[in-house]
């Protein structure tokens, strides 16, 4: 049920037929039984769905039978936001093809929702991950890397060697923002790359570094 109101006057209580009023908070189970009907994939397809965030995973070894089969979801996912208007940005939505290290494949015809082109990437932003197609993880930590840099440098004026902070607040920062953000997603960290791995322990012993005032001769270690 909603209303309207305006001033001092209020529109009379009507029924929702369907979706919900916008910027409204809707508990996990509502919003559970709200995309309960979303059209199921099939052997093909995995859906993953987290809050606002929908990854619709296809598998196959021909990009060509990938695309049909992404074609095949998409129109049948068109259908169903159709029936509960549910609008979407195409524009925010991208496409990648995930392989074994070194293989590659030319790039196929886009695929399109609601007549517009899904634009295919190497890399992708999916819940806070920057997902690359080899994934050796390198993009996703050049970003936390950059993340990192810039909250040292905010917190520039508390963590230095001249600071006045005790040792102990140091690194009570360090562990509730800057650890945290580090830290994201490290279980991907088992398939990276031992050099992009050691860029983020360089960073890390810099940070700690700042947040305890070691002097120069102090080790790493």
């Amino acid at each position: 049920m909603f209303e309207a109101s305006f001033q001092t006057s209020t529109s009379p209580c009507r029924g929702t037929r369907a979706g919900v009023a916008q910027v409204a908070l809707i508990s996990p189970v509502v919003f559970c039984l709200y995309v309960n009907d979303m059209p199921s994939p099939s052997h093909h397809f995995d859906l993953d769905l987290y809050a606002d965030d929908t990854a619709i995973i296809a598998m196959s070894r021909k990009p060509t039978l990938l695309v049909s089969h992404m074609e095949s979801y998409l129109n049948d996912l068109q259908q169903w936001l159709s029936e509960w208007r549910i609008t979407i940005n195409v524009s925010k939505s991208t496409a990648i093809i995930f392989a074994r290290a070194g293989r590659r494949f030319i790039q196929p015809r886009p695929v399109t929702l609601f007549g517009e082109p899904i634009e295919w990437v190497d890399t992708t932003l999916y819940l806070g991950m920057t997902l690359d197609m080899g994934h050796n993880w390198s993009p996703h930590n050049d970003h936390v890397r950059k993340k990192t840099a810039q909250r040292m440098g905010m917190l520039g004026p508390l963590l230095n060697r001249q600071s006045e902070f005790s040792v102990r607040n140091g690194v009570l920062l360090y562990k509730k923002l800057i650890h945290p953000m580090m830290d994201y997603a490290c279980p991907a960290w088992r398939s990276a790359a031992r050099s992009h791995v050691r860029r983020l322990q360089v960073l890390q012993s810099k940070c700690l570094r700042l947040a305890i005032g070691a002097l120069w001769y102090v080790s790493n270690r």
